[in-house]
């Protein structure tokens, strides 16, 4: 049976999503390639917060029968094994990247953009409520219900982290290894003995980075230009506010200039994205070489965003994947001791697990945010990943 109408302008919608990122949500463009009129288009959804909320709903009708066709596949597996868990979650990134990669880079470009505009995305709570409900529904059959409730919540929140860079840098063999020791860590809980793949995650690291000062960028953003100024004033622009906010007026007032001397750099609204992600790029690399998100960032949210902007950028532009992969690694870098002392429930915790934690509280920040706030049911704390990793058997008397 034909799409209807409105399912193929959706589906349009979800196409240049994938391909552009939510630049690529233009009403004009979406209804050229469903083969419509602008008129026909208004006609059947609205204005753009229309198309937003009919894509959050398909987005969940969607997520909901993918989680369907998983319950079917995992009937009789017991996920509370951490071998077979491990195997499970990798095998979820496999599908996402591969089967359903449109789906995947769309879900991640609406979290993203609902963590600075969380009002106009609000459809999104939704989402991540069933995703969450899936990991805590999979383990409850084989653990108390309060550990399946938070060790579920802990899985979701991990791969809404982990997918984005999943999706730039699947292709690679140093990625693969590197993220199936994490997976093992968050498999056991966070209490992995060290033995396996953990054991070597320093090698793992080192081995996963290394190219991202060799990415080109598309725009020329000369050291100490006007123009590369501009540009850094884009790129705070993206990461605190999203893609929608961006305009020659918002960024005219940011940089402190009239509107046509921002034109005179980019003239057009894509020359401002441009060069708007390609100073995201530079200021990223900054931050990973002298480990000071503050020199470059007004918040750590908008340097969780910064990543993942990037990433997802990535997975459209494969010259940005080893950029990528670098910002990947280095996950938990800056807080590392600090999540050591909160986690250690008084046996050591290794790097590893360690960055396991950090992927986690990284993706329900991320959720957090979409949902409206940290009032908001969902939110995981240190405490509450120290409790499950306690749960486990770690720090328990022997």
């Amino acid at each position: 049976m034909p799409d209807s109408p409105v399912r193929q302008l959706i589906n349009a919608a979800r196409v240049r999503i994938a391909e552009e990122g939510m630049r690529g949500l233009s009403l004009r463009s979406i209804a050229q390639n469903a083969g419509m009129s602008l008129g026909s288009l208004s006609y059947r959804i609205g204005d753009k917060a229309g198309l937003i909320a009919q894509l959050l709903e398909a987005e969940h009708a969607d997520q909901e029968r993918l989680l369907a066709d998983w319950r079917h596949r995992l009937h009789g597996l017991n996920l509370a094994v951490p071998s077979v868990l491990a195997s499970v979650i990798t095998a979820w990134f496999e599908d996402m990247t591969k089967l359903h990669r449109v789906s995947a880079m769309t879900g991640c470009e609406l979290l993203l953009e609902a963590g600075a505009n969380s009002d106009s995305y609000s459809g999104i709570t939704r989402i991540l409520d069933v995703q969450d409900a899936f990991w805590v529904e999979m383990l409850t059959a084989h653990l108390p219900a309060d550990e399946a409730q938070l060790f579920g919540c802990a899985i979701a929140n991990y791969i809404r982290d982990e997918l984005p860079f999943a999706l730039a840098a699947g292709a690679d063999a140093d990625y693969h290894l590197l993220r199936a020791s994490t997976i093992q860590c968050l498999a056991s809980r966070l209490s992995s003995t060290g033995r396996g793949l953990p054991d070597h995650f320093a090698q793992l690291v080192a081995a996963a980075g290394g190219d991202s000062a060799e990415v080109p960028l598309r725009v020329d953003l000369a050291p100490g230009s006007k123009r590369a100024e501009v540009a850094a004033e884009i790129a705070s622009l993206i990461a605190e506010q999203g893609v929608a906010a961006v305009s020659h007026r918002a960024v005219a007032a940011r940089a402190g200039v009239s509107n046509s001397s921002v034109a005179h750099y980019f003239r057009t609204r894509t020359d401002l994205l441009d060069a708007g992600f390609g100073a995201l790029v530079l200021q990223m690399r900054d931050e990973l070489a002298t480990c000071d998100a503050a020199t470059q960032f007004q918040s750590w949210a908008a340097l969780m965003r910064a990543s993942h902007a990037i990433a997802l950028a990535a997975a459209r532009d494969p010259q940005l994947a080893p950029f990528a992969l670098d910002m990947r690694r280095r996950r938990s870098e800056n807080g590392r001791e600090t999540l050591r002392t909160a986690l250690i429930c008084g046996r050591p915790i290794d790097d590893a697990s360690i960055q396991a934690a950090a992927l986690v509280l990284v993706g329900n920040f991320m959720a957090m945010q979409a949902r409206g706030g940290f009032d908001r049911p969902g939110w995981l704390s240190i405490a509450d990943l120290a409790k499950m990793r306690h749960q486990s058997g770690v720090g328990r008397p022997v």
